[in-house]
């Protein structure tokens, strides 16, 4: 049941198969661009590590060229990628473009209605249900994390020795409070940009397999806000069980009940 749902979904809901198939051209580009974007952060962040160490700004310069090149890109395809979107709506869905961003609230509700249609037909459209679809996909999200490829503890704790032999070696040639200082700040520095390059690689990449290459986990939580808001929709389609029974009926039938009594009196 999660299976056949899950693949339905990514055959006929997903935004790649109802807009982005149609301008692969556009979708590609979008990709490229971002994937360019962090490759290039990654080159930065090293770059800059390497220039404050050494004095060397060769491999900063060219990051920090390739981000700023990354950035263009990434805007012009973006704005590119709104425009054909918009025309994909109209001739596609018969969908009015909007002014601002292609992804408009009618778009939203066509694709509710496609995942409230498939519900109904398999008898899934009700609230228990719907709930454990959505228990049994966070479930499926929880065992297919992507393995943790760099621990940035283990990193530090293993660097802590060798950082503490060198600091050993360099103040031994100490003789000033200033260069003691220098060496300080320099250190306290390098262990704070160490750090910083290890956390940035471990959400490179975590983030490179679902963003360049769109995986599985994108779409199963895409899934899930949509299952989310079927639930909620359901809920607001059902009556209030607390409603209140209308009083004008009560009013056109205590005179008969009233009428009959009084005629068993007689």
């Amino acid at each position: 049941m999660l299976e056949s749902l899950f693949t339905f979904y990514r055959k006929n809901i997903t935004t790649y198969q109802l807009v982005f198939r149609f301008m692969r051209i556009w979708y590609i580009l979008l990709q490229v661009s971002f994937l360019v974007f962090l490759l290039s952060s990654y080159v930065s962040v090293l770059g800059g590590l390497i220039a404050l160490l050494f004095k060397e700004f060769l491999m900063f310069k060219i990051g920090f060229s390739g981000w700023i090149g990354s950035v263009t890109l990434f805007i012009c395809s973006v704005w590119g990628l709104n425009i054909k979107a918009k025309k994909v709506l109209e001739q596609q869905y018969g969908m009015l473009p909007a002014k601002g961003i292609w992804r408009t609230s009618e778009y939203k509700i066509f694709q509710a209605n496609l995942l409230k249609s498939y519900l109904k037909t398999h008898h899934l459209y009700t609230d228990e249900k719907i709930k454990l679809l959505i228990e049994g996909h966070e479930q499926e999200l929880r065992q297919n994390k992507y393995p943790v490829l760099l621990n940035s503890g283990i990193v530090i704790s293993l660097s802590v020795p060798l950082w503490i032999q060198y600091l050993t070696f360099l103040f031994k040639t100490v003789t000033t409070l200033e260069e003691a200082t220098i060496i300080f700040m320099t250190g306290f520095l390098f262990v704070f940009a160490v750090i910083g390059m290890v956390g940035f690689t471990q959400y490179f990449l975590g983030e490179l397999p679902d963003a360049f290459l769109f995986g599985e986990r994108v779409h199963r939580k895409a899934l899930i806000e949509h299952l989310q808001d079927a639930r909620l929709r359901f809920q607001k389609e059902q009556p209030s069980l607390h409603e209140k029974p209308n009083s004008r009926n009560i009013r056109t039938v205590s005179p008969r009940i009233i009428g009959k009594r009084r005629n068993s009196r007689r």
